[in-house]
Parts: structure tokens; sequence; C-alpha cells
């Protein structure tokens, strides 16, 4: 007996002992691997996170002479956070992985700037913010600036947490804009609102921004005869009532081989502008001025009904019958990356664009050209007519109304071939300038490429850009890849190809699928009762107006015949709101407890596994030593 004991305590001493010494391997295995394959790593994130883009080893292989860069991160930054302790180290972790990338032509100068100091004086002369941290009263500090060796500076005033996934593109964007000194010229033609309005204090849309740190952006108002020769790009965005001058301008740009991205769309949001007390005044769009450039391209877009995706559509709140309730709206939406063109080179590496009441691209019957569809709606689409959205849109009716097709939207192509003029006969007649007659072109001597997206709605701050606010300053954080799919796209045009992989990783939306199918299908259900609830209490209602009239005009009151019809047409109307009820709640509540599942799933699976095998894993052990 005793014996037997002893073999036990042994067995337990043992197996005691070997746990340890397994934890013990286990540390120095990783001490080890991480010390040995410090530059080494196995990115298994989603988007790619942690692994640095083609475009950026391209930028820095580019790099020729040393960039010179400059962080400042207080040492009270443990003071705010996992968050930011993560950020900074993720910052600096890619500046060492560009200064190995670089063969240490990128020059990193690490520089902690304590209050009062000489360093905190050299971090405000860089450009660099300091936030307050609540809870000591501190300023902290986490930025960079980076000088070229012609004393070009570019400065990221402030790392902050909400912009994590894209530190990657902030900072190879900084390099390459140090490194590229001259830029390729953009002129843009357009009639909405891209620039701001400086007398009411409207600021510049964000992508004017982001078009600006990239290219030479020059603007074009009123009649242009001719673009000039260093134009590299022209840039459409919902021209307007383009006069005939500037028609043929464009024309003649592309015949001469100039590249073009234009955004058209039949209804322009942000041109949709308002009477007091009215509807908004109709105004003529770029689509009904370009059609004769379309032909020539041999496309058209769609004039009086634009696209509705109910797979990507937008839950919007809306007030009805005195409630406010959520429903989707189709006629916004968003595409994902199982809609785009993955192997172009506009479009390859992005994860979600959004749209708002945009048009489609068809290619017209006979045309030379070609069509390339890089966007497209889903396969949950369908057309949505004009008149339905551009007068006070119901979205529940919308959703109600709404069929999807067989048909594929396309929302953005590339338009290649050996386009003809679209001004045959020559010269318009009201140009008197004898050199550009003797100039005219009928063809495009190679192949022209044209990017067309039939939305320009697209480029507004609300469809892709949030904005936050930190420490007294704006934060412009996107949602969605709208940004970078211009961006691709003009140094697509411009022939270019560096910055095509550059853009902001991990896309925080992530979508349930299987939740969003069924929210859907109970709203259509929900919306169908509605619909069929209100069509009967309106025809009650007509019933009722309809009894009063009679009654007045035979001065009696109802009789008992009417009055037994009126207390059905109520108990009609209340059993219905029932129902209504009925479905609404047992949809919810399918929704509800899904979610609950997908939570637990996500939370306990995993740790109660590895619990689970764990625990074989000493009893096996315990009764092979037993």
């Amino acid at each position: 007996m005793v014996q037997l004991d002893l073999l036990k305590l042994n067995a337990k001493i043992v197996l005691s002992f070997n746990v340890a010494l397994y934890l013990l391997l286990f540390i120095s295995f990783n001490i080890w691997v991480s010390k040995l394959f410090v530059d080494d790593r196995i990115d298994l994130t989603a988007d790619e996170i942690y692994t640095i883009s083609p475009a950026t080893l391209q930028v820095l292989s580019s790099i020729k002479e040393p960039i010179k860069l400059r962080l400042y991160a207080t040492e009270n930054l443990n003071n705010m956070g996992t968050d930011y302790l993560s950020l900074k180290q993720r910052v600096e972790e890619l500046l060492e992985q560009y200064k190995r990338v670089s063969d240490g032509l990128v020059v990193i100068e690490r520089i902690n700037p304590k209050a009062f100091s000489p360093e905190e004086d050299l971090a405000v002369s860089d450009g660099i913010h300091a936030i307050p941290d609540v809870a000591s009263g501190d300023q902290v500090i986490l930025g960079l600036t980076g000088r070229n060796s012609t004393n070009g500076r570019y400065t990221i005033p402030h790392f902050s947490p909400e912009r994590a996934n894209f530190v990657e593109y902030d900072l190879t964007r900084m390099i390459y804009d140090l490194i590229n000194t001259k830029k390729r010229t953009v002129a843009i033609l357009g009639d909405l609102p891209i620039n701001g309005d400086r007398t009411q204090q409207i600021p510049p849309w964000t992508i004017m921004d982001i078009i600006e740190r990239f290219f030479s952006v020059v603007p074009i108002f009123g009649t242009i005869e001719k673009f000039s020769e260093d134009i590299d790009i022209l840039l459409l965005i919902e021209p307007g009532d383009i006069d005939e001058v500037t028609l043929y301008a464009i024309d003649q740009f592309i015949m001469r081989g100039g590249r073009v991205l234009v955004f058209l769309d039949p209804f322009t949001e942000a041109l949709s502008v308002g009477r007091e007390n009215g509807p908004p005044i109709p105004r003529p769009t770029g689509l009904e001025s370009m059609k004769r450039l379309l032909s020539a391209w041999g496309v058209e877009i769609s004039e009086r009904t634009i696209v509705g995706d109910l797979k990507g559509a937008a839950k919007v709140k809306m007030k009805k019958n005195n409630k406010i309730i959520a429903t989707d709206y189709p006629v916004w939406f968003e595409v994902e990356k199982s809609n785009f063109a993955s192997q172009d080179v506009v479009t390859s590496g992005l994860s979600l664009v959004n749209f708002r009441s945009a048009g489609y691209i068809r290619a017209l019957n006979g045309s030379t050209s070609k069509l390339e569809p890089l966007i497209w709606a889903s396969d949950h689409s369908g057309a949505i007519d004009l008149s339905k959205i551009e007068y006070a849109p119901d979205p529940t009716q919308i959703l109600a109304d709404f069929e999807v097709s067989n048909s594929q939207h396309v929302v953005m192509g590339r338009i290649t071939g050996q386009f003809k003029s679209a001004f045959p006969e020559g010269v318009p007649a009201s140009i008197t300038n004898e050199k550009l007659k003797l100039q005219h072109k009928e063809h495009t001597n190679s192949q022209g490429v044209v990017l067309l997206v039939a939305d320009a709605d697209f480029l507004s701050d609300i469809a892709w850009v949030e904005t936050k606010i930190l420490a007294g300053k704006t934060l412009k954080v996107p949602f969605s890849n709208n940004g970078d799919l211009v961006i691709s796209a003009l140094e697509y045009l411009s022939g270019g190809g560096t910055m095509i992989g550059l853009r902001g990783k991990g896309i925080s939306k992530r979508r349930f699928l299987m939740i969003e199918e069924m929210e859907q299908t109970a709203e259509l259900k929900y919306r169908a009762f509605e619909n069929d609830l209100l069509a009967q209490l309106e025809e009650r209602e007509k019933l009722i107006s309809t009894i009063q009239k009679t009654e007045l005009k035979r001065g009696i009151t109802y009789t008992n015949e009417h009055q037994i019809e009126l207390e059905n047409a109520r108990a009609d109307m209340l059993q219905l709101r029932k129902k209504l009820r009925d479905i609404q709640f047992s949809s919810r509540e399918n929704i509800s407890s899904l979610k609950e599942t997908i939570i637990i799933i996500n939370i306990w699976t995993i740790p109660i596994s590895l619990v689970l095998v764990m625990f074989a894993l000493v009893i096996m052990r315990m009764r092979r030593h037993g």
C-alpha cells in the first residue's frame, strides 16, 4: 500500500516536472525564434495588415538619397492605454522594416519630447501635435516628420488608434512624397463643390486633399478651346451643362492620346438644391451634355434609371406614421471585392467601396471599342426609376417595389479602343481659331483609354469618410476604399504603377452575411405586410369618408348597417396591426438569437476547446503513469 502511494506520488512529481519543463522549453523556444527570425513573420490576418505591400517595397526600392525620419514619442504614452502602446509598436516595427528594405537609406531618429525641453520645441517646429492625457494632465506626443535631401518636409502630426489600419499607408505616402518631387498634372473640370466654399466656411472634400498629395492639380473653369500639353490626365467630375467648345476640347484631348477619368450619374445628390418649403430644383446633369462623347466611346449610362442593390444596401432611419423606423435603402449600397475585377491593377487589393444613387454603364450595339467591367453591383441588384428618388424619396416604398434583375449592372468600367472623334465634321462653327482647325484629329493614333464611373456622389465625404474630433483637431477616417480607388485610377492613367498597391489595410467593417440576409428577408416580408395594411387602411378610410359624406347630405345619423360596417373595418385594422407586430417581433427574435449564438461561438469555443484538450492530455498522462 505504501509502495503504491509512493508510486502515485512519484508519478505526480514526474508529471509536474514534465509540465514545468514543457513550459520552460516553450518560453525558451519563443525567445530563441524571436531573436533568430526577427525579420521573418507570418501574417494570418484577413487583410494582411502586418505584411508590407508590394507598393511599399517598390517605393522603398526607388529611394536614391537618404530620407530622414524623426519619430516623436513621449514616455507617458503608457498612460493612454493598450491602443496607443500597440500603435507605437506597430509604427516602430514598420520603420525598422523600411530601414532594412531600403538598405539604410531610411534614417530613423527617435526623440522623447519631454515637457519644456528643447526636444518639445523641436516637435512643435516640425508641426507635431500633442494631445492631453486626461488622467495626469500631461501632453502626449506620437508623431513623425520626414525630410529629403532638398529640405522638402512632410509631417504626420499625430498617430491615432482610429487610423491604426492605415499606418503603412501613411508612412509610405510620406516617403513617396519625399522622393517624388515632380508630380504629374491633373486638370479637374466639374460642377460639384469639391473645393468647398470659404465664404461659408465649408472645407474642400477629402478627395481633393488626397489627389493634391499625389498630383499637381489644375482647376478648369469656363469655356476651354484646348487643354494644355502639360496636362497628363483630365478628371471630369459631374461637369454639368458643358458648352460645345469645351466638349470639343475634351474630345481632341483624347484624340491626342490624353487619358480621362470621368464621374457621371443620372442623379447627383450633391447638386440636389432645394427651395424653401418645396421640392428640389432640377439641374442639368453632365450626363445630358456628355451623351455625344459617350456615344463616340461606344457606351451609354442609364438616364432615367439608377441601380439599387439589396446585398449591400445601407440601413437608414426615417419617420413614418409618426414612428422612427430603420429600413434598407438599396439606392445607397456598398460593393465588396467579390464584385471587383480583382486581377486588374485599378481595383486589385481594394476591399469595399460605397455608391449613392449610381447609374450603370452599357456597351452600345455595334461599338468597336471595348467595355471592361471593373466594379459591378451584386446579383441582388436591379434598376430603380429616377422619379422615385429625385423628389422626397420614400425608402420603405422603394424597398417594397424593388425587383432584382438578372442583368449585370456595371458601375465602373474601362473603355479602350481606337476612338473616333465625336466631331467627325470637324471643328464646331463657334470656334474661329484657324490653328485649331488645322490640328483637328479624326481618331486616336493608338489605343485610347477612358475610365468611367457612373456615380459622382461616390467622391463626397459622406460616402466614404467619417469625421472625428480628437483633442480639438479634425480627423478623417475612411470606412471604405473610395479614395484609394480614385488614386489607383489616376495612377493607372498617368502611366505609373507605384501607388496602385498603396492603400489602407484592414477596413474595419466586417459583415455578418447570414444575419444580413435574415434581416433583409424579414424586412421585405414586413414591408410587404405593412404596404398591404396601409392599402387596406386607405380603403377603409375612403369607405368611412364616403359614408360620412352620404349621411351628411341626407342629414341623418349612421344607419345600423353602416355602423356595423365601420365597426368591422376597425376590428379588421386592429387584427392586421397585431399580425404585423407578431411578424416583426418573431423576425427580431430569430435574428437576436442568431447574433447571441455567434458571439458565444466566437468568444468561448476556442478557449473551451483548448481547455478540454489540455485536460484530456493530463488525464491520459496520469493514467499512463498510474
